[in-house]
């Protein structure tokens, strides 16, 4: 009886030892795992940079949500967007992208599109629409004189869900025109490319004087070398930014849809972009803020009025 209990209770003491040492090795394993957690975390947090680095090279990377994609007073996507970016910036360089994308499928697909007042008039597939799709890459050189920031550049334009209107003239002299997918790789000129390349100079005013210049020429694949100038002043209204800013396309130009209105050529300057933008950005730490906008804008020429808001994560 008694080595029956004997036996019983050193069962039971072994077994609590066992409990105690697998309890005690699994909270070993737990402090060593939080301890290599700890350690790939600082190993994979970025390094700061000096301030003659940060001087010289930045990094610079968000994404965008805005209600409305207002880009000069066109209102292209239709639909609330998406726009992520990222740019480089080297030694007064500068190398972005831009990405917007419709949440919607309600931008048109067809380059000619075109609504009649009578849907039975027109083929159904020049009214398809899409979900906006546009990628825009820019290369600028910035750099500082006494009056602020002169920045020359070139912006490469590209929608890859569109299709690309191509025009072609037979032995006859005799025009055909012709629709095809839009591919990163077709850079035709002449208004049958896949591509757009704007030259852009831009002045940005110092803290003593906030205004700004954009002057933007159509250098490739656009038959009306489309031209384009803005101008705006800021203000600081309680700690937010308050712009009025004026643009519009010089001259006839289908890439502004500035063209023929009530059989009227148009030609001279066309008031396409007009109107505010109140900003206020929130630091959230080093590196890391978001900006709030709000924006209004009018477009004489389409006799249009749209109000968006915008907010962007900032990472750099």
């Amino acid at each position: 009886m008694w080595d029956t209990f004997f036996n019983l209770l050193t069962g039971l003491v072994m077994n609590k030892i066992h409990l105690k040492a697998l309890t005690l090795l699994m909270a070993l394993l737990v402090v060593l795992g939080s301890f290599n957690v700890i350690k790939a975390q600082e190993v994979r947090r970025p390094m700061k940079i000096n301030t003659l680095e940060r001087e010289n090279f930045e990094i610079r990377y968000g994404m965008g949500l805005s209600t409305r994609y207002m880009w000069r007073g066109l209102d292209l996507a239709k639909s609330p967007t998406l726009e992520p970016y990222a740019s480089i910036l080297f030694h007064g360089f500068e190398l972005s992208a831009y990405g917007v994308y419709g949440l919607y499928e309600s931008a048109p697909k067809h380059p000619d599109f075109n609504e009649p007042e009578n849907p039975g008039e027109i083929n159904p597939v020049f009214l398809e629409t899409i979900a906006f799709g546009e990628i825009i890459s820019n290369l600028f050189y910035s750099f500082q004189a006494n009056i602020g920031t002169i920045s020359i550049g070139a912006t490469d334009y590209y929608f890859p869900d569109r299709l690309v209107r191509q025009t072609e003239t037979d032995t006859n002299g005799v025009k055909h025109i012709k629709y095809i997918k839009s591919r990163w790789g077709n850079w035709e000129g002449g208004g049958n490319g896949a591509h757009i390349i704007e030259a852009i100079v831009r002045y940005q005013g110092n803290s003593s004087f906030p205004a700004w210049l954009l002057i933007g020429y159509n250098i490739y694949n656009d038959p009306d070398n489309s031209l384009f100038t803005e101008a705006g002043y800021t203000f600081n209204i309680l700690n937010n930014n308050f712009s009025l800013f004026a643009g519009g396309a010089i001259g006839g130009s289908a890439w502004y849809q500035f063209t023929i209105k009530n059989g009227v050529v148009q030609d001279g300057m066309g008031l396409t972009n007009f109107g505010f933008i109140l900003n206020r950005e929130l630091i959230l730490n080093e590196g890391l803020s978001l900006d709030f906008s709000l924006m209004d804008v009018v477009n004489f020429y389409q006799e249009r009025n749209t109000i968006l808001f915008k907010v962007i994560l900032r990472i750099q």
